[in-house]
């Protein structure tokens, strides 16, 4: 019996251990100095970066799936010409739209060879929450002529509603160090009052490449 009692537990002590050896964090960081708003009539941002978190589990020797979090801060809303003639420009501000929070579900799939140099490729999907401030966008109205500024103001008071979060990419691990380059879209519909009263929504989607580097270990 003593010697059952000692196989069972050698048993259970080897698949916690399997178990443990299959759980994987990674904590990383991700740039991304190109980017855009899905708005007219200009879709260009400024730079953005985030930090994320996630947990996976390895399935099979190459698969893995598991869930993240990470905090996006999306770089503002370039400037742009809303209105301009022979005499006048009306020129909006940088403006902060919004950042995000996605909890998503994650797959991936390593390409393990030989090397302490493994590829993979990796998918994304869940839900953004967009984080709203006191947003607004500021314009002003300037002479063609001397370039002075004639009138000033704010032109929108707005709000982000959230919506769904996806990514695809790829990128190597190298004795733990991760780094990727994926290519990311958060969802969102704008909701916005105008000086005047006039309300009006829209689309604007934040989409990006985003170099990431990170750190993934075992439990």
């Amino acid at each position: 019996m003593k010697k059952h009692i000692l196989t069972v537990l050698g048993l259970l002590a080897l698949s916690t251990a399997s178990f443990a050896e299959n759980n994987i964090i990674e904590f990383k960081a991700g740039l991304s100095p190109v980017s855009k708003f899905d708005v007219t009539p200009s879709k260009k941002a400024k730079f953005s970066y985030e930090l994320g978190a996630e947990y996976r589990y390895l399935v099979t020797n190459n698969t893995e799936i598991g869930a993240g979090l990470s905090y996006q801060n999306h770089g503002k809303l370039k400037k742009f010409t809303d209105v301009e003639d022979n005499n006048l420009k009306v020129e909006v501000s940088d403006t902060k739209l919004y950042d995000s929070v996605p909890l998503y579900l994650t797959a991936k799939y390593n390409f393990r060879n030989d090397s302490d140099i493994v590829p993979y490729v990796k998918a994304d999907l869940g839900y953004s929450f967009n984080i709203n401030g006191k947003n607004s966008s500021q314009y002003k109205t300037y002479s063609k002529a001397t370039g002075a500024v004639l009138d000033e103001g704010k032109l929108k008071d707005f709000k982000a509603e959230n919506g769904v979060y996806y990514s695809v990419g790829a990128g190597v691990v190298y004795k733990g160090f991760t780094t990727g380059l994926s290519y990311q879209v958060n969802t969102a519909k704008i909701e916005g009052t105008r000086y005047d009263g006039l309300k009006d929504k829209g689309s604007a989607n934040f989409r990006r490449f985003t170099l990431s580097f990170g750190y993934q270990f075992g439990l």
